[in-house]
């Protein structure tokens, strides 16, 4: 299938063949379309009524086999769910929702007539999709007929939520879940999805430390409101926010774990499509994406292993900013015993990233976004660092923060038998700096002085005595 750094190319291209190692075209090396095609009408007709839901784990096995020559796929997961799901196979809402997924898919020449989706990028930052076209792409990823686009390396499709043995079992259902209940809700419910590639202007702020050290007399903590939850009910979507900061990859897209990215991905569908097919990953340093939408939002409670999808969801309009942070994780320690969220290209280069995305809410007319400590879980940065991060980059950009904090965690530091609670640390800074502006705070951190702190904490205490 066609790799291009420009444009994903849908299975219905005319160029593309299927070896059909099923036979279940009469042609040699037929379209991939063709192929497709075949297997669902030939789905159809197998039995009477047509084809119960509960087969349609064998046709993604087929459409497996016919497209990628996949004749290993997994999906005893998918099985399981579908009949605890819809324990009648004949039932009313099952056949509906079977054909809803087929007949959606078969759609997929009329609605892209170029067989083609240009990928997010400067040339083309903007991508508006229709209800039935989120469907259609959504009917693909379902039956495993796509592949992932160029630099994806994790995949497109959903066989990561379809495979036995689960991990996180209850997170995985409530993914799928939300994803057929998508299928089940009427068009009239939903408006057209829009997704954003954001940069900076020209002419906007460097990529420089130098250029957060002049020129911002604003407070720093000016827009940051901190909010308790737990890790057993932490919600979503917020209760008043309609803007969600996801903290994703810089390869965005679902998962079978319990990440913020991957719920938050998985409980509104549209977002589905973002990292598996609307970009060529990885998300350059200086972009951010931005989804627009008024769809079904599925809502959960909890984060990582206590994810619950609750019954309830909401029709609402709704703005999602991903942003990728450095992933600290994965880099070796700096040369010096600093903390490795202080070094410059990744202080600098998140700080900027940031920016970058709140800038692009406030030019669409956003006043507010929920978020957690952005790059503070998986990728291991320190929550003080984030923190400040975060709050430097909202008030900059003239956006309210209310910043998710688990009033359960606890903070090691050094200098005391005691723990502190995290939240305590981060209100005390707060507090501490609350006359103190983005430019002395910046200049602060940034110094020689703070490059040898080891802990957040530690820049806690240098802020404190500035």
């Amino acid at each position: 299938m066609d790799v291009s750094s420009f444009h994903y190319t849908l299975p219905s291209h005319p160029s593309l063949r299927s070896l059909d190692p099923l036979g279940i075209c009469d042609e040699d090396e037929p379209t991939i379309w063709n192929a497709i095609t075949a297997s669902i009408h030939s789905f159809r007709a197998r039995s009477a009524p047509p084809s119960a839901l509960h087969t349609l784990p064998q046709l993604v096995e087929d459409l497996s086999y016919s497209v990628h020559m996949d004749g290993h796929t997994n999906t005893k997961f998918l099985s399981g769910f579908i009949s605890a799901k819809y324990p009648d196979p004949y039932s009313s809402d099952g056949l509906s929702l079977l054909n809803g997924i087929l007949d959606h898919a078969l759609l997929l020449p009329t609605l892209f007539e170029s067989h083609q989706i240009p990928y997010l990028s400067e040339k083309n930052p903007t991508l508006r999709l229709s209800p039935v076209q989120v469907k259609c792409l959504l009917s693909h990823q379902i039956l495993n007929t796509l592949r992932p686009p160029k630099g994806n390396d994790w995949g497109c499709t959903f066989t990561c939520w379809y495979s036995e043995p689960q991990a996180l079992e209850d997170a995985v259902f409530g993914y799928l879940n939300s994803l057929f209940d998508f299928f089940t809700l009427p068009m009239e419910t939903m408006s057209d999805t829009t997704y954003i590639y954001s940069t900076l202007p020209a002419r906007g702020v460097s990529q420089t430390a130098e250029s957060w050290m002049k020129d911002l007399p604003v407070n720093l903590f000016t827009n940051l409101t901190i909010e308790p939850v737990a890790s057993s009910t932490v919600p979503f979507p917020h209760e008043s926010v309609n803007c969600t900061l996801v903290a994703s990859n810089s390869s965005p897209g679902f998962g079978a774990s319990c990440t913020q990215e991957e719920l938050v991905t998985a409980a509104c569908p549209p977002l589905l499509l973002m990292g598996a097919l609307l970009i060529s990953p990885p998300v350059p340093d200086d972009v951010a994406i931005i989804v627009q939408t008024q769809a079904p939002i599925f809502q959960w409670k909890g984060k990582g292993r206590e994810a619950r999808r609750t019954s309830k969801w909401i029709n609402a309009s709704h703005t999602f900013l991903f942003l990728d942070a450095s992933e600290l994780d994965r880099m070796a320690p700096s040369d010096s015993a600093g903390l490795l969220d202080l070094d410059p290209k990744h202080f600098i280069r998140d700080l900027h990233k940031a920016y970058t995305g709140f800038n692009a809410l406030s030019k669409h007319g956003i006043k507010a976004i929920a978020s957690p400590i952005w790059g503070a879980g998986a990728f291991g940065a320190d929550p003080i660092v984030k923190t400040i991060i975060l709050s430097a980059a909202s008030a900059r950009a003239g956006i309210a923060l209310y910043l998710s904090v688990d009033k359960e965690e606890f903070y090691p530091v050094h200098d005391t038998s005691q723990p502190h609670r995290l939240i305590d640390l981060l209100r005390r800074l707060r507090e501490s700096c609350k006359n103190a502006t983005i430019e002395a705070v910046v200049q602060k951190i940034t110094s020689n002085e703070a490059l040898g702190c080891r802990r957040g904490y530690e820049v806690l205490q240098l802020l404190e005595e500035t």
